[in-house]
Formats: C-alpha cells, structure tokens, sequence
C-alpha cells in the first residue's frame, strides 16, 4: 500500500533538506550543492508535469540525505536524458518503451540504472509515475553494463599498467619533483594514487592522522587509514578501512600535510597543538583559508556542518591528474608513446597484480575497497598473462619504446659535465668505468640506478655490453633458483635501459664512422 507523501498544494519553496555531506539545498532550486564537488542541476524539471516535478523532486532529496552526492548526480543526469530523449511529462509505459528503443543494446543499461531510482519513487508513495509503469519495471530483465572489457582485454591504453609502466612513470615523477616540474603536492597525489589505487574522493578525505607509524617486533609499520566512500547511510569520513603502504609514501604525505599545517598557523598567527594538527587535511583547499582567523574558526570548519570545506575538491584532484598527464613524458613499452594517466588504470593495475600473485576475489575486493566482489571478478577470471617475459630478443625491440636511458651520451670523459674529476667515474662489476656522474651532489645509489638517472653521461666506448650480459646471466640464474616472478623480473626497468643506452651508442659511432669515411673520401 503507497503513503502519499507528498501534498500537492504545499509549495516546493517551502522543503529544505540537508545532503549526506552537510550540505543544506532548497528542493524548489534550480541547482542543488550537495557537496564541495557537486552541484546538481535540475532546470529540465519545469517540462515535467507538477505531480511528477514533485515527485522527482521528492524522491531525489531522499537519494541526496541518504546517498553519496555523484550517486544523486548521476541518477538526476539518468533521469534528464529519459525526459529529454521521450519528451516525457510523467513515468509511464509508453515513454519506458520508447526510451529502451531508442537507447538499443549499447545503452540499455542506463534503463538499468535508472530502474531503481524510479522503483524507490513509487515505494516512497510519490506521484507522477504509473502504476503500470512500475510493473513494466519490475518485469525487466536489463543487461548491466559491460564490467572490464578493458582488463579483460588488456588494452594498452585503458587496460592495467605494467610493471615496467609503473616504474617509467614512478622515475619520471621522482625526476620531475626534483627538478621543480612538478610541486610536492602534485607529485604526492599521483604517488597516492599509484600506490594506494584508491578513488580521488577518498583521497580528498585524508587527514593528518590518518597516517600512522607503529613498531611490531622491532619492525616499523606504516599504514593509511582510508575514508571509505560509496557507502550508503555513511557521511563524511564515517567509515574507514586501514591500508599498508610504504614508508615513502608515508613521508611524502607527512611532508604535504607539514605544509598545509604551516600554511594554517601562518593564517592565524599561533601555534597549533597536536590534535588540532591532526584534523587538518593532506590534501587541501588553500583558498578557505581566508574565512579562518583564529583555533575556533578553523574548528568550526573542521567539526562544522560542511566538514569537508578546507579539503581539496576532486575536480582539483582530477585536475593535478590531468597536468601530470600533459607533462609525462614516461613512455609505453607497448606502444611507445607516452603513458596514458588516469585514476581507473592505477585502479585497474592493482586488481590485476593482486589477481596475478593469487589473491582470491575476497581478498582483491577488500583492497580495492569494494563492499562486494561482483566487480572484481574481471580480475580473478582473467588469466591471460599480461607480463612481457623481457629476454635478450625482446629487450632490443622494447629498449627504443620504453627509452629509458634518462642520462646525455658523452663521446668521451673530457665532454662530461665533472668530467676533470676522477672520482665522477661510473664503474660497473668488473670496475669498468662506463660513464660519468654529473651530479654535483652526494649519491651512494651505485651503478645500477645510473642508466635511468637524468645526470648519468654514459660513455659512447664505454662497456655497457658487460653490464647487460651481467644482468640478463643475474636475471637467467634467478629463473634457474625458481624465484618468483617478483623477484626475476626486478631489473626490467634497468635492462631496457642498458639496452637503450647500447642503441644509442651503436648509433652514436654509426654516425661517426660515416663522418670519417667522408673525410677520408675527400
């Protein structure tokens, strides 16, 4: 039995409501804020009919008190496409028909999920929608949406990173950081995102004291404590699910969130204690900052109604992903052009590389923070092995794709920047120098790190052959041990860099006997 809840001579003027994320709205309005990064647009309404406009209205404000704010974006951006491709005034069957005709078998899931929404508007006793409409509905057997196509594809634009991928990006964002390029906070957004795999929202969320430290058997732990988002009847950080993470990651956002805390005291001219310390945000939204004059103006915002304002905006952080996607300049081995970024591959990457070590479905799902495991199924039933098994052959073919020698080829030492300085000398194994360091600086990386090092001036004589036989026999006897793949495929990176620089070089004299010979022919 429906309870009309709705009195149709009552003024939509007179309801205000309150979104999950503290947000008060007027239902009447034209636009609905419901949270610091959506804004809701209801214009396309008015063509309704009144008792539909109410009712639409109605059961969205219960979505926008109860549910996520894109959830209520996306079903009011749902419903604006039926009512705009129908020219519908109301819910009824014939407008559900015309509707799943015209969006065919390629979108007949947005009938999907839309089927819910205009389910919980007749249960919530709302006018403007049929009963018949209602049986339609529930008669419905609708396809969902195509769920990983590009996992299970392995698609080298969308699909999951490789391993070598993810070290190209992860040194061009080392470089970029130390060169100024890039700003800590950018730099410390991507290395969230790539190592956590968590949605932008949930980063958005973090404070300072979800970061922790602690010692287990003498041994430190560092771990995040990660918002949780998606999750129904749960406000602004009201759930949480402890992720490990590295200890670099854990200084970086220490660093980012040290800056910001700076950057409050500075505003307000004192000191901040510890726990006031810890409730302000890693990633922030600067610009309030000139609403905040004293501790309890900066705690009215932290604890207030709106406790998200001096967090970043997603769009701020889709943004940071956006630049960073302009200025890498981390190539594919795959394709040899530069690595597509966003935050569905880091995603998708760390589901595949769980699946891959042999995590079950429940386990994936946990660490990607999903309440279920209907979505990362596409990562236990794939098992294509998406890893390129890097040799002798196929690291000459890859080498000039990855380009992985960061370093400037020198034709001798005299060329080299620090080249007067014996000490610069770059020795491998066997103490054979095979460059120079032109890094002014201390650095005890050794040899290794050198080939995908920006100051590294590899010799064009040098004997970068030795130090590619030394890593494909270390590599081979790793095989032969029955290490893991983890373990065999370690210096990838570094072989297709050695195999870059020997290219480059044979090029390099190339050019130089060719020159030779035409002095000598004139």
């Amino acid at each position: 039995m429906k309870i009309n809840c709705v009195n149709s001579a009552r003024p939509l003027g007179a309801m205000e409501a309150t979104s999950k994320d503290g947000y008060v709205f007027n239902v009447a309005e034209s636009h609905w804020e419901l949270s610091k990064d959506v804004t809701v647009s209801l214009g396309f309404a008015n063509s309704l009919s009144r008792k539909a406009e109410q009712g639409f209205r109605s059961t969205l404000k219960r979505y926008a008190e109860e549910m996520s704010a894109r959830h209520v974006r996306n079903m009011a951006n749902c419903f604006k496409r039926f009512v705009r491709d129908t020219d519908a005034a109301e819910v009824s069957v014939e407008k559900l028909l015309d509707w799943r005709a015209k969006l065919g078998q390629k979108e007949d899931f947005l009938l999907g999920a839309l089927k819910g929404f205009l389910l919980a508007w007749s249960e919530y006793g709302y006018g403007g929608i049929s009963d018949e409409a209602v049986t339609l509905l529930l008669s419905m057997r609708i396809k969902g949406n195509e769920k990983g196509a590009a996992v299970m594809g392995g698609c080298p634009n969308n699909g999951p990173l490789t391993d070598l991928e993810m070290a190209s990006l992860l040194s061009w964002a080392n470089s970029s950081v130390v060169r100024r390029e890039i700003c800590l906070e950018e730099y410390a957004y991507l290395f969230c995102v790539m190592m956590t795999a968590r949605r932008a929202v949930q980063i958005s969320a973090l404070r300072g004291a979800d970061l922790r430290m602690e010692a287990r058997g003498g041994v430190t732990m560092y771990s995040l404590n990660v918002p949780r988002a998606k999750q129904r009847g749960v406000g602004f950080r009201g759930s949480f699910r402890k992720l490990a993470i590295v200890e670099d990651l854990y200084l970086v956002l220490g660093r980012l969130h040290h800056q910001f805390c700076a950057m409050v005291e500075e505003a307000i001219g004192s000191n901040l204690e510890q726990s006031l310390r810890e409730q302000l945000p890693i990633f922030a939204n600067a610009a309030r900052l000139k609403s905040c004059r004293s501790k309890d103006d900066l705690r009215r915002l932290l604890n207030g109604p709106r406790q998200d304002v001096l967090h970043a905006p997603v769009l701020h952080l889709n943004g940071i992903l956006e630049r960073l996607a302009r200025l890498s300049t981390a190539r594919s081995e795959r394709t040899g052009e530069c690595i597509r970024i966003t935050a569905s591959r880091f995603r998708r990457t760390r589901g595949t590389k769980l699946r891959r070590e042999g995590f079950s479905a429940f386990v994936i799902a946990e660490l990607l923070d999903h309440s279920d495991v209907q979505n990362v199924r596409v990562y236990t039933e794939n098992t294509a092995q998406e890893a390129v098994v890097i040799n002798e052959l196929i690291g000459k073919q890859l080498a000039p794709f990855a380009q992985a020698c960061m370093g400037r080829l020198v034709r001798s030492e005299r060329e080299a920047i620090r080249g007067a300085n014996p000490r610069s000398r770059v020795p491998n194994d066997r103490q054979h120098a095979v460059g120079t360091c032109g890094n002014f600086g201390f650095c005890a990386s050794g040899f290794r790190a050198c080939y995908t090092c920006r100051h590294f001036q590899p010799w064009v004589d040098g004997p970068h052959q030795e130090v590619l036989a030394d890593l494909y026999a270390e590599k081979q006897r790793a095989r032969d041990a029955g290490c893991a793949d983890l373990v065999i495929n370690a210096n990838d990176q570094l072989i297709l860099a050695v195999e870059h620089c020997v290219q480059l070089c044979n090029e390099a004299k190339a050019v130089n006997n060719t020159q030779l010979l035409g002095v000598a022919g004139g």
